[in-house]
């Protein structure tokens, strides 16, 4: 462009850099990167109908590194646009499609993933001493079993409802203590106590565990889910007061910039994002997680993953270990290949940073019944 005497401008910049994305050059996109700030356009955003800015300039050469392997790089890289004080959510196109859990509730990774979090609720109420859950994700907390969107897929019919007719035959672990809280949410919201119609995502499932001396912190920045939340914790928390605290906010640079808005102490922290709504996830959940750990060495850590191909658990895996010396306990399952309706996520795994240690033996007591009941065949639980 210099020789045809044409001015680059952000545009073009971005242009280049996504070029160097799709073609896995992170170097030359790093390259590009530092030539656009040397020309003074790395903080430059135009409107989003007017074409790239700096922001996706910038999320494609995080990108470009993450695919290549280089996290250290990606890391930097989202670490200097917070430092020069890019607005990171500036990339967001107000006109785009918004995720609603509601199509995947009650589904059978939902499920998965909530009887993980059962676990962990369970040990960190088994020591007297307080702790505060911290939801990053939290959605609507509440989710109707009986709307059109959830009878779009019906997924709840291959995930909580298989659950609850196997459970009543085997008595499948824990199982039966979540099975008890999904059914204990329906009743406290009123709903019909012949069948299972609402299910309770991870806030609900908090406020059945957590005690008097406990606090929780529910992040949620989609307006209509935060209307829905509050509505739902409103009732769920109603004997629970001042220890609940709902933010419509940006969880990531809330947690990522501090100070974080509970007291000192235990933590549990759920870091649950839907993954196809916002940029370079990847990058900002292990960058988050770095930052609460700097913060609080012993806080409690757990992060959802959809298993999308080996070499990304894998790299998610390094990456995770790498910026950290505490312990990291994996659990994965996958559903048997296409059995669930019109979904192309048929696996997901969560990621527990310092998890209390009887975790290990329960989830390698309960995987087995719960991944045959849901008829998941594959899974695993380990150290990395």
């Amino acid at each position: 462009m210099c020789k045809a005497k044409v001015e680059p401008d952000v545009i073009s910049y971005g242009a280049g850099i996504l070029a160097c994305e799709k073609g896995r050059q992170w170097q030359q996109g790093m390259s590009l990167l530092r030539e656009m700030w040397k020309a003074k356009l790395g903080t430059q955003v135009i409107s989003y109908n007017a074409g790239i800015d700096a922001v996706p300039a910038h999320y494609a050469a995080i990108r470009a590194c993450e695919v290549c392997g280089q996290w250290a790089k990606a890391l930097d890289l989202l670490d200097s646009m917070l430092g020069a004080r890019v607005d990171p959510t500036a990339a967001n196109n107000p006109d785009a499609g918004r995720y609603l859990h509601v199509f995947q509730a009650g589904g059978p990774m939902d499920v998965f993933k909530h009887v993980v979090l059962v676990a962990l609720l369970q040990q960190m109420t088994a020591v007297a001493d307080p702790f505060t859950f911290v939801d990053a994700h939290a959605g609507a907390g509440v989710y109707d079993l009986s709307s059109e969107e959830s009878l779009r897929y019906r997924r709840f019919e291959e995930g909580v409802l298989r659950l609850s007719h196997a459970a009543d035959r085997s008595g499948i672990g824990l199982v039966a203590d979540y099975l008890d809280a999904v059914w204990r949410c329906n009743h406290a919201l009123g709903a019909s106590p012949c069948a299972l119609s609402l299910y309770p995502g991870s806030p609900a499932l908090a406020c059945h565990w957590l005690r008097p001396q406990d606090s929780a912190v529910f992040f949620e920045a989609a307006a209509d889910a935060y209307e829905c939340l509050r509505r739902s914790v409103a009732l769920l928390g109603r004997d629970a007061g001042r220890r609940l605290a709902l933010l419509r906010d940006d969880s990531y640079l809330r947690l990522a910039l501090g100070p974080p808005p509970w007291p000192g102490g235990r933590q549990l922290v759920l870091i649950d994002p839907p993954y196809d709504s916002v940029q370079s996830h990847a990058t900002w959940n292990v960058y988050v997680v770095r930052r609460l750990l700097q913060r609080s060495p012993s806080a409690c850590v757990a992060l959802w993953y959809p298993l999308v191909d080996e070499e990304q658990v894998a790299s998610l895996h390094g990456q995770v270990r790498s910026i950290t010396a505490c312990s990291v306990l994996v659990a994965e399952m996958r559903l048997e290949r296409g059995l669930s309706r019109g979904a192309a996520l048929q696996g997901s795994g969560m990621l527990v940073v310092n998890p209390p240690p009887a975790v290990h033996a329960q989830l390698l007591a309960t995987l087995p019944g719960l991944g045959g009941a849901l008829r998941a065949p594959d899974y695993r639980v380990l150290w990395l």
